[in-house]
């Protein structure tokens, strides 16, 4: 068995809506899970979350699991899970899943930065001891996942892969991904990485042979099909 799972991120909403459905049109098959990497809205827009959640339940009637992105601000969380309680919300967190007797482990968080943004220094306090803290998370939830589950995701808004920054502004890199967390993957080496919010950056890479996947949507133009990588194939892939 293999995993079957799609994926995206930064559709924005309403900025990339109807691209996104417009996308779906094209993709065959149904997914176990659809994974969505943050930035589902723009600027905090709860409701504008709904389309998305409605397109991909009547598209596929696929389970959505979600992180949160920075443009799902952080004082709409709750807002977010009340209003959608059929997404299962992963912010620092762990969830097992059946998919058709496959055992998938998903961990999701918003991510770290290297460096925080000039606007995080300023409005959110102790923000570089919280991207730390929450590297330390993601450890223990990825250690714990590899002996629950026969598969293990790691779902992260923030970019988990310098090698996927590549297209993006090299000034800006520590402001959009973390490199503990690209070393978590190395060490822990969950199955596949999925991550978002480098919309100008690279599709795919491994880590110490892990498939880390950016699946941002204004990147891809459609979801992406989350596959486990065989040694050698890394070249088809990126």
């Amino acid at each position: 068995m293999s995993l079957q799972l799609l994926a995206s991120s930064d559709i924005h909403s309403p900025e990339y809506l109807n691209d996104f459905i417009r996308s779906l049109a094209s993709v065959t098959g149904r997914p176990c899970l659809f994974l969505l990497a943050g930035d589902i809205v723009d600027r905090g827009n709860v409701a504008m979350a709904e389309p998305v959640m409605k397109v991909i339940e009547e598209r596929f009637g696929s389970k959505i699991v979600a992180t949160f992105g920075n443009d799902e601000f952080q004082d709409r969380w709750d807002e977010l899970r009340r209003r959608y309680p059929q997404v299962d919300w992963l912010a620092d967190e762990l969830k097992v899943y059946d998919c058709g007797g496959l055992r998938v482990a998903v961990v999701g968080t918003p991510g770290a930065l290297d460096r925080p943004t000039r606007w995080q220094e300023a409005h959110i306090k102790g923000i570089e001891e919280i991207y730390m803290k929450r590297v330390e998370v993601v450890r223990e939830l990825l250690a714990r996942a590899k002996s629950e589950a026969d598969r293990v995701v790691l779902l992260s808004h923030y970019a988990l892969a310098r090698a996927n920054l590549k297209g993006e502004d090299p000034r800006f890199y520590s402001n959009l991904y973390s490199s503990r967390m690209e070393r978590l993957i190395a060490e822990l080496r969950p199955t596949v990485a999925v991550h978002g919010h480098a919309h100008k950056g690279s599709r795919f890479t491994t880590v110490g042979g892990v498939p880390v996947y950016n699946v941002a949507f204004p990147l891809n133009r459609s979801p992406v099909w989350v596959k486990e990588v065989r040694a050698g194939l890394e070249a088809f892939f990126s």
